[in-house]
């Protein structure tokens, strides 16, 4: 799967691929409102990422998953699923959508999720690249009077993988588009909390390099490793599977990652007939 993403992702020309200009203006009054970047946008979905999910439900189905992802497959060859609006619904985040879809339709909702996820990631990272910069050394760390302050990706709404610690700077790197952004201080990724139940631990003392940001809060957790070099594109997944140590001993002690942030309550859609 990582190959498949790898090549589409060096396949997408950003001087051809049709993605809405945004103005450091309107990006600026959208983070004000805590709103990510590309909320409420149309991309055109290039015609090279439509044939991405059928491809990834052949690697799913010899991966094991079996007649689930062949069924998602056959949908696709059909017409029964749109490859261009399942990749469209993903970019969206519209998580609630594609899973209300795929249980009427008869389709595992979580594999049709994770399908659209990662055919229409390459898209999302040029986007992200596109607003942000191609490298994340490069992107400033916001502070309380401007900038991102949120947890959550400045760019698509997605919450991070995990945290790079890389020469002082802690970058959130987000597990969508691979955006990266720092926070203005030390707290909880997900509540913003930072009193005393917010506790930065690691787990083996002979592995400082490798911690658990844990919040007693909101009892969720985040996860920072220390880089040599950030992670590219779509390389995080691969340091998040490389720290699943980490993750098992977030949750024996309870803690979790939360789901996908609802951008709806955030930034509610336009009702049906308004201008």
């Amino acid at each position: 799967m990582l190959r498949i993403l790898i090549d589409a992702a060096e396949a997408l020309d950003d001087s051809t691929v049709g993605l809405p200009e945004l103005t450091g203006e309107v990006i600026a009054q959208k983070w004000a409102r805590g709103v990510p970047a590309i909320r409420g946008e149309m991309a055109a979905i290039p015609a090279a990422l439509r044939t991405l999910p059928a491809m990834l439900c052949d690697v799913l189905e010899e991966s094991g998953a079996g007649e689930s992802a062949a069924h998602i497959k056959r949908a696709l060859s059909s017409g029964e699923i749109d490859a261009g609006s399942l990749l469209t619904v993903s970019l969206a985040r519209n998580q609630k959508a594609i899973r209300t879809s795929a249980l009427h339709h008869g389709f595992a909702p979580d594999l049709i999720w994770l399908v659209g996820e990662l055919a229409s990631s390459p898209l999302a990272h040029l986007w992200s690249a596109r607003v942000l910069g191609s490298d994340p050394r490069t992107v400033p760390g916001s502070d309380p009077n401007g900038g991102w302050t949120r947890g959550y990706c400045p760019i698509c709404g997605s919450w991070p993988a995990l945290i790079e610690m890389l020469s002082g700077a802690r970058l959130l790197r987000c597990s969508y588009c691979a955006a990266a952004w720092e926070l203005p201080e030390r707290r909880c990724v997900y509540c913003a909390n930072h009193d005393e139940r917010f506790i930065i631990a690691a787990t083996d003392v002979a592995r400082t390099d490798r911690l658990l940001e844990l919040c007693g809060e909101c009892g969720y957790y985040t996860k920072a490793i220390a880089v040599a070099e950030p992670a590219p594109f779509p390389l995080i997944a691969i340091e998040d599977l490389a720290t699943m140590n980490l993750d098992e001993a977030a949750m024996a002690r309870k803690y979790q990652r939360p789901s996908l942030i609802d951008l709806d309550a955030i930034d509610p859609p336009a009702s049906p007939g308004c201008s």
